[in-house]
């Protein structure tokens, strides 16, 4: 699905002018901390994404879920936290239904055989991962953010030890850990990434607002 600064884009879109909360930005990254999980498979990151990439049908039950953990905590860094694990859900559901779609479809028509459909795809997105790293204005805050933000777990999901693993190797991820590939994107091309970044933060600001205005008339009544 979307590499992390596609999920470090939507939040900081979804901030716009305002400071940007540096557990909403943990939140943003934290449901793939399953990758430093040793011996896990595909059915462990379906469960710390709540499965959500089944289909709108599952939006009910994310719903639930996030009104169930934002309550859990009074901690105003959790509630954002919490944002950010929900906001990173749905932007994997937009992506699957769209960019990700689309580029099934094509790989298909080049009719690839499957290794090459994954190293197509990790090959383009890693790209557009580095181009947005190295570009954005907005990478030195966000970085000095991740570096000093409070970790959480995500119960029963996640470990705290977990999240901070991972929010470690996205940090050192493009100056330690990982080679940029310095091609063309060829399916999912750097216009593609920015177009949707800006289509799907409005669909996620709308649906946790949403969720939040709710979760208040529900407190009150």
């Amino acid at each position: 699905m979307p590499l992390p600064m596609i999920h470090l884009s939507v939040a900081v879109n979804y901030m716009e002018n305002e400071d940007i909360p540096a557990a909403f930005l943990l939140g943003n990254i934290a449901p793939d901390s399953i990758h430093m999980r040793k011996g896990t498979n595909r059915d462990d990151k379906r469960r710390t994404h709540l499965n959500v990439e089944n289909g709108a049908n599952k939006m009910d039950f994310i719903h639930a879920q996030y009104q169930h953990h934002i309550i859990q905590n009074n901690d105003e860094a959790w509630k954002w936290f919490v944002r950010g694990y929900f906001a990173h859900l749905l932007t994997d559901y937009f992506w699957v239904h769209s960019v990700y779609a689309q580029f099934k479809e094509q790989t298909s028509n080049d009719q690839l055989p499957p290794d090459d459909v994954k190293r197509a795809y990790y090959t383009d997105t890693d790209q557009i991962d580095f181009h947005i790293y190295k570009t954005k204005p907005w990478t030195p805050e966000v970085w000095t953010k991740l570096i000093a933000t409070p970790i959480f777990p995500f119960a029963p999901y996640l470990s705290a030890d977990e999240i901070n693993f991972w929010r470690l190797r996205t940090i050192h991820w493009f100056d330690l850990l990982c080679e940029e590939p310095r091609i063309t994107p060829k399916y999912i091309t750097s216009s593609m990434a920015e177009k949707f970044i800006s289509e799907t933060t409005c669909k996620i600001k709308d649906l946790i607002t949403g969720w939040d205005h709710k979760l208040i008339e529900q407190q009150i009544g």
